[in-house]
């Protein structure tokens, strides 16, 4: 077994970091993704590890590299996965270091008291730029591989999980290079413990239809802010006590959150519509038709008591594009499971915790859809991430490189 940090320099990583972080590819930049997948191929190029776009949609691509193993029989191949786009620098105007950071500072990837800071810092370019290394690690030593290693870097996973969506549905991307997957890991930010299970995801849009009015005669309308009301309360009277009894060992609880409420036109005119928007994680079992048609229950109990409750259910746009978001779950006696648990063993002197109640991944896809036995692990506190301070330390970049590398060698050497 290797010992990574033999085979790669510290400045070096924490100077591809930097390079990411000062190429934004958050929603709003006119080509999004396309600098930073253009960056990372000639990356893998420079190193003498096979890489290429693929091309998602308009001049958005995602990035794959990867080693050739042996291809012994027994051999797994093993892929490293993460998301290059980021959330919004929006938040990140505010007091940094007791001075307020300029735009050009939330993308500097400046270092301070051994962080590096910025948008992506954590989520997750960090990750992203330790699994590349880890490639790097693996080309320089030389290390025998029975099955392949492969990254992917993908776009679009902040908003509709394209990138991702895309990787699935392409059977030649991977098939081509004769490359067919055992295991996976997503580098998001877990702080060295490791997710097998987390819950599913769906934002959800609830309309209400009511009927315009002047105020001074409510009677002659429907105020849909009340019916919104009305549904609201009853929906944390009936609903919210049946998701507390929805747990899942690893998962946690099935829950949900009010995230928005938008309704009328102004204080003298009764609403004539009202529009609420739910973020709902929901545990195995359950399923998004599920999800919804309990929220649809609801409201045809409620239309036969109220015949002028109107009430629309749909999927928010900004979150749908063709795949619902499951939950993931891996059972805890898969390789790649033991695979991670040894490697973080071995770099960190003791047992590894599995972390519970994790937020939604890529992963969930990757599992469902292509079918490899999948788990979570990367650099970073999640806490961190889509806020004003997002940082990463650098010990913790340095350290993941050596799990990514002993997770290869526990999982592709036979």
């Amino acid at each position: 077994m290797i010992k990574a940090t033999d085979y790669f320099q510290r400045q070096e990583l924490i100077d591809l970091t930097k390079d990411l972080l000062r190429i934004p590819s958050h929603t709003g930049v006119a080509t999004q993704e396309k600098e930073i997948a253009a960056y990372m191929l000639e990356f893998f190029n420079r190193h003498g590890i096979q890489a290429y776009l693929q091309h998602v949609e308009k001049e958005r691509s995602n990035v794959i590299a990867f080693i050739k193993g042996r291809k012994s029989p027994e051999g797994k191949s093993l892929m490293l996965n993460g998301h290059i786009d980021t959330e919004k620098p929006d938040d990140m105007n505010e007091d940094l270091f007791g001075a307020e950071m300029s735009s050009s500072n939330m993308f500097e990837g400046e270092v301070r008291q051994g962080y590096i800071w910025g948008r992506g810092a954590v989520d997750m370019k960090g990750p992203v730029a330790a699994m590349m290394m880890t490639l790097v690690v693996l080309k320089r030593a030389a290390q025998k591989l029975d099955g392949d290693i492969v990254f992917s870097g993908v776009v679009g996973e902040e908003t509709r999980s394209k990138g991702m969506e895309s990787l699935v549905a392409c059977e030649k991307c991977l098939s081509q290079h004769d490359i067919s997957l055992d295991g996976a890991v997503v580098g998001e930010p877990t702080d060295f413990q490791y997710v097998a299970s987390h819950r599913g995801l769906v934002w959800l849009d609830i309309k209400f239809i009511g009927k315009g009015a002047h105020s001074g005669k409510p009677h002659h309308g429907v105020n849909a802010i009340e019916k919104a009301v009305a549904f609201l309360n009853i929906v944390k009277e009936e609903l919210y006590p049946k998701l507390r009894e929805r747990r899942h060992d690893f998962m946690g609880t099935s829950v949900m959150n009010i995230g928005t409420i938008k309704g009328g036109t102004g204080q003298s005119t009764v609403a004539e519509e009202a529009l609420v928007r739910l973020d709902r994680r929901y545990v195995e079992g359950e399923t998004l038709e599920s999800v919804i048609q309990e929220y649809q229950d609801i409201a045809n109990k409620m239309t036969k008591e109220d015949p002028s409750f109107s009430i629309e259910i749909s999927r928010t746009p900004e979150s749908v594009s063709v795949l619902p978001h499951p939950p993931l779950h891996t059972e805890m006696d898969e390789s790649i499971v033991l695979a991670v648990k040894r490697a973080l063993q071995q770099v960190l002197g003791h047992d590894p915790e599995v972390h519970t109640e994790y937020g939604w991944t890529d992963g969930a896809l990757i599992s469902k859809y292509m079918k490899i036995p999948t788990v979570v692990f990367g650099p970073g506190d999640i806490a961190l991430a889509h806020t004003s301070e997002e940082k990463i330390d650098i010990d913790d970049l340095v350290k993941s490189v050596e799990v990514y590398t002993h997770i290869a060698d526990e999982f592709c050497v036979f």
